[in-house]
């Protein structure tokens, strides 16, 4: 008989992912959510997805990302800022933040030995209260992010993580 191997962290990462997380687009959807989609589209891009996210590089930040190709043909994140991972997060909790242009947003997952961590509800519309969206699309009702819940993302970060120069910061051009 055989010693049991140690898993790996990434593996405990993507598996946590895969059971209750799913893809979103490149912008989040107006209005909340986008539909969910099946399982086989899960299994096949959530580990991609979490993946992608944990290993994005410092010399990407302040840069557009290139994405990571899904299974539906289109690029995940392309095109997205990619603003790097705040400081002063709880220990166990990982945040890469994204800024689109026009809204940034946190993507977030625990390691598998930590604590919980409470999400905040969205004060301001279109996602009052709103604490986080699935990867993928979907509701995501928990108001405590654990573990084995994989990675989420929410639209509304805590105004402490956020750099002051992000794209969404910046002011717009006037519509002519």
């Amino acid at each position: 008989m055989r010693a049991a191997r140690p898993v790996p962290r990434i593996f405990l990462l993507v598996l946590t992912s895969v059971v209750l997380a799913a893809g979103c687009g490149r912008r989040l959807p107006s209005g909340s959510q986008q539909a969910p989609r099946g399982p086989d589209w899960y299994a096949t891009n959530i580990p991609l997805m979490a993946a992608y996210l944990d290993t994005l590089p410092d010399a990407s930040i302040g840069k557009p990302l290139d994405g990571i190709a899904i299974s539906d043909g289109g690029r995940w994140l392309e095109g997205v800022t990619y603003l790097g991972q705040p400081a002063g997060v709880p220990q166990g909790l990982q945040v890469r933040l994204v800024d689109d242009g026009k809204l940034a947003r946190a993507y977030l997952w625990l390691e598998p030995d930590a604590g919980p961590y409470s999400l905040e509800a969205c004060t301001e519309p279109p996602f009052k209260g709103i604490r986080a969206v699935r990867l993928g699309g979907g509701p995501y009702a928990w108001k405590t992010l654990l573990a084995e819940h994989g990675v989420v993302f929410t639209p509304c970060p805590p105004e402490a993580w956020l750099p002051e120069d992000r794209p969404s910061n910046r002011p717009q051009p006037e519509d002519e």
